[in-house]
């Protein structure tokens, strides 16, 4: 197969992602087409096709890109103190939900309809991000010279709540903003703190 002439973008597959991206968060992935995705990337619509099978492909890539940019921000900084950590990671996450939109929405929600595969991306960027949590809980822990929290089942289901928790509050969040920024931050801290006071308590009734 003869590969389709770039013209004038140096890589037509990032521009065609780029633009599916900020079409799916001003519109939905409903209300897209394919024409209008190839014309916001200034392309031609063969080849979106030439990249991917169709839309639904190409939505696939661009919420697994969002996983990922999800994952790179919210690694924690070991350079803050160990005390600060969680709420610049709670900072991270709302600046990604506010770029990414749509993708967001699908992402925290679970309207995948009949899609394997993209359930699994967003399992894995889940399960990605419960192990990310914990790996900061163990360090922060140290750092802080607390004894650390036993590496329980108890543990793992607090840590996948608390993600269902930020999940839902975002999801609502970006369809009513009616707090700001800043109270949304505090409610996902407290709300992490009753998660792991609970998992202590259980853990130690157990």
């Amino acid at each position: 197969m003869t590969r389709p002439s770039r013209g004038r973008h140096p890589d037509p597959e990032r521009a065609l992602l780029e633009a599916g991206r900020r079409l799916f968060a001003r519109r939905g992935y409903e209300a897209v087409s394919i024409d209008e995705i190839a014309a916001e990337a200034g392309l031609a619509k063969g080849l979106l096709y030439y990249y991917f099978t169709g839309k639904r492909a190409l939505y696939r890539e661009i919420v697994r890109a969002a996983g990922d940019a999800l994952a790179d921000r919210t690694a924690p900084d070991p350079a803050l103190p160990a005390g600060e950590r969680t709420a610049a990671v709670l900072d991270a996450v709302i600046a990604w939900a506010k770029e990414y939109g749509e993708s967001t929405r699908l992402l925290l929600a679970q309207h995948t309809g009949a899609d394997p595969e993209l359930r699994a991306i967003i399992q894995a960027a889940r399960d990605r991000q419960a192990e990310m949590m914990l790996e900061g809980l163990r360090q922060t822990g140290a750092e802080l010279g607390k004894p650390p929290l036993p590496e329980t089942p108890v543990l793992r289901h607090a840590v996948h709540g608390w993600i269902a928790f930020i999940e839902a509050v975002l999801t609502q969040w970006l369809e009513k903003p009616d707090i700001s920024e800043d109270q949304l931050r505090e409610l996902l801290l407290r709300a992490a703190g009753g998660a792991l006071s609970a998992a202590r308590r259980t853990s130690a009734s157990g």
